[in-house]
């Protein structure tokens, strides 16, 4: 505990109680006070009065976010409440890991600008939700149907074109923003399957909702439904086939893999079969489908155990990339760094992990999630030969993100970490705390 957040957590313990506020009232105005986008990511309210419980003991320091929300919700300016945010912070004292160097997803001068404005527009925003919806079945409505189709040419168009805004939300957003805006489109897309189309428009309307069915499928993944997960996979892979389309029916399967390993309870030994059809059904050319398939093979092997089989994935995936057509779609080297840094730091080989990590860490914003799931690949490959100092590492990374980014796919690259330990380093507090804080939300 600091000087510094002990002094603000008074402040902020001494403003609430002028207000005569207990924390389960001011837990309850930071959801008032909220944007939508925010509070569609905002833990529960009892994580959130534990948080601001936490930073009234000093015991940790406010983000930016929660700056903007505690402000907002005692009718004060941020400048009045946090004189010292306009301050350099001090150096950093030692330890495993610098805290300056954790990225906060919500330190970023871009994210910041996107929230105090939401700030602003947040009631307006409520209102303005139906008139959107309203002129979206307008708009749906003045399309010209394609001959003995219920749907437009345009329409199926704008379904596809959505797949690159919610892929891109799904990057940096709680997966409950990600599912809300995909619901919005799903609504309009179901009524459509269910009627009769011709070939072309049935063919070309399951391509786009396939799209969109293995974002809602990942969604529920990563809020850990597995129930409703599972039913949407199946649509997402029928879809897919439907639309005869084999390098989508190749990335449907690679992703619906890559994000059920996230998943402690899943089998990878069972889920690599599926990686496998992947693999198949992506054929022998060197294309983005071919080589996402072969580099969730790798991951599966890696999961399962087998890491002979996953650098053998791994090189093939690296061939692949060299020999990927210059036109056309492309594998990003963001992609290729961040497979390599996995698997080959899950293998425990030193050298190629850590120049596929320092490669890769220009490509991500410290918003993304795959920005903290790298930075959890320091810890993983280091757990072999200092497993104290890599449970440290990953627990202070953990640590440093809010709730609400603790999303699946950051928590198990933090598991994996125990994974790789010695089994004596099994028994360590460090490795039962980090068990404890990733297991759950």
């Amino acid at each position: 505990m600091s000087a510094e957040s002990s002094h603000i957590g008074a402040r902020l313990r001494t403003e609430r109680k002028k207000r005569g506020l207990v924390v389960a009232d001011l837990a309850s105005l930071f959801r008032e006070v909220a944007p939508d986008r925010v509070a569609a990511t905002l833990p529960t309210r009892r994580n959130i009065e534990r948080t601001i419980r936490g930073h009234e003991a000093g015991e940790h320091g406010v983000g930016p976010r929660y700056r903007l929300l505690y402000a907002a919700a005692l009718k004060m300016t941020e400048e009045e409440l946090f004189p010292e945010s306009s301050q350099a912070p001090p150096a950093d004292s030692g330890g495993t890991v610098a805290l300056a160097s954790i990225p906060d997803p919500w330190d970023d001068d871009v994210n910041r600008r996107e929230l105090l404005y939401d700030s602003g527009a947040w009631a307006a925003g409520a209102a303005v939700a139906p008139i959107l919806a309203s002129l979206d079945r307008a708009w749906q409505a003045s399309q010209h149907a394609l001959p003995g189709a219920s749907v437009s040419r345009e329409m199926i168009d704008d379904w596809e074109n959505g797949y690159d805004v919610h892929a891109a939300s799904w990057r940096h957003d709680h997966p409950s923003v990600v599912l809300a805006a995909l619901a919005a489109d799903w609504s309009d897309i179901a009524p459509h399957l269910r009627r009769s189309q011709p070939d072309a428009a049935a063919r070309d309307l399951a391509h786009a909702a396939a799209r969109l069915a293995f974002l809602i499928a990942g969604g529920l993944s990563e809020i850990e439904d597995r129930r409703h997960s599972r039913r949407w996979w199946g649509t997402s892979r029928y879809l897919a086939d439907k639309s005869r389309d084999p390098n989508l029916a190749s990335l449907s399967r690679s992703f619906e893999v890559t994000t059920r390993l996230s998943d402690d309870r899943e089998d990878p030994g069972a889920l690599l079969s599926l990686a496998q059809e992947a693999r198949r059904l992506a054929g022998t050319r060197p294309t983005v489908a071919r080589i996402y398939a072969v580099a969730v093979e790798a991951e599966t092997h890696a999961a399962n155990g087998d890491l002979a089989s996953a650098i053998t994935a791994i090189r093939e995936v690296e061939a692949l990339f060299a020999r990927l057509p210059a036109s056309g779609p492309q594998w990003g080297e963001d992609r290729l760094r961040y497979v390599q840094s996995q698997v080959y730091a899950w293998a425990g080989d030193v050298r190629r992990a850590s120049e596929a990590q320092k490669a890769g860490q220009p490509y991500y914003r410290s918003s993304e999630h795959q920005a903290v799931q790298l930075q959890l690949h320091v810890p993983m490959l280091r757990a072999r030969t200092d497993p104290e100092g890599a449970l440290t590492q990953a627990l202070e990374i953990i640590d440093a993100l809010p709730k609400e980014r603790r999303i699946a796919r950051v928590r198990s690259n933090a598991r994996r970490v125990i994974t790789v330990i010695p089994e004596q380093a099994q028994a360590l507090p460090a490795t039962r705390e980090l068990r404890a804080l990733t297991t759950g939300v």
